[in-house]
């Protein structure tokens, strides 16, 4: 509820996927971290974006814990611990969505890259990637979905699956089942975070 109130009353311009204007979040943001994970720079929106996170854990409140949790997966990477991606995709509000990726700068400091971390809005294509895991959609349905997305309609849709349009529906029918919507402008509000549905721009 906080983090929702913060992005209500928000006053930077934000900026959606292609740097082109978007709703409610603010530019992309970078951080910069020494080897103890302390924020030791920040671009202008960085300020916006940190209130929109969690706080860290115990002796490290200072850091977002979505922040820390990269830039930790990052160091896990390099010690040969761990070979996931040193990126996050977190719920921030509003059906919006963060990603947040760490790496080192090309920027040498003391004999070592700065330790960075970005955060921005999760684009579109990441959207649907989250949201038909969390639903269990099958890879047929997760391509129907893209499509939806895409503003194409049934004809095309089976054309470019080389299916029926009866078949498009009938899945359109079992993915409205398992999402809780009666329509595909409320399936695509609810997997992209917007009010009409309408394709990204």
């Amino acid at each position: 509820m906080k983090r929702d109130a913060r992005l209500q009353h928000g006053t930077q311009e934000p900026e959606a996927e292609g740097g082109r204007p978007g709703r409610g979040l603010p530019g992309q943001a970078l951080l910069t971290l020494d080897a103890g994970l302390g924020i030791t720079g920040r671009s202008a929106s960085a300020a916006d974006w940190i209130s929109l996170l969690q706080p860290g854990p115990r002796t490290y409140e200072s850091i977002p814990a979505e922040v820390f949790n990269v830039a930790a997966q990052l160091l896990a990477r390099e010690a040969g611990v761990d070979s996931h991606e040193a990126s996050a995709r977190v719920p921030i509000g509003f059906g919006r969505w963060a990603v947040l990726r760490s790496f080192r700068m090309e920027v040498v400091k003391d004999g070592e890259a700065t330790l960075a971390v970005t955060i921005q809005e999760c684009p579109a294509a990441e959207r649907l990637e989250v949201f038909a895991r969390c639903f269990g959609l099958t890879p047929r349905q997760r391509s129907l979905l893209d499509l939806a997305a895409r503003g194409l309609d049934t004809a095309a849709m089976a054309v470019a699956l080389g299916i029926s349009h009866y078949t498009v529906q009938d899945q359109f029918k079992a993915v409205f089942a398992a999402c809780g919507v009666r329509s595909r402008n409320a399936l695509l509000a609810l997997a992209l975070g917007t009010e009409a549905g309408a394709p990204p721009a």
